[in-house]
């Protein structure tokens, strides 16, 4: 087993550490989408709004340290993504 195929699962601390952030400094309820005009359109509980990113970014992290390289660049992709996710939820609700 190769150990350095697990090291992207680090990338998921910081998504880890922005939920329990996230849970002592977001509100109840958390904005996931606006619509057009500027309103909430998707609001999710705050427990549901913080786990999907780190969700996401476990995800990727398993594709990204998958045996197969074509996944690898997929996998930090999704990570990013989870990212982009955790950024605009703080961003949407502070």
């Amino acid at each position: 087993m190769d150990k350095k195929r697990f090291w992207p699962f680090l990338l998921v601390i910081p998504l880890v550490t922005a939920s329990a952030v996230g849970w002592f400094t977001l509100p109840e309820e958390l904005v996931m989408q606006t619509g057009v005009d500027g309103q909430p359109s998707n609001i999710m509980p705050k427990l549901v709004g913080l786990l999907i990113p780190v969700a996401v970014g476990l995800l990727g992290a398993g594709i990204a340290s998958s045996e197969g390289r074509e996944k690898h660049l997929a996998g930090f992709i999704t990570l990013a993504v989870a990212a982009v996710i955790t950024g605009l939820a703080f961003f949407m609700n502070l």
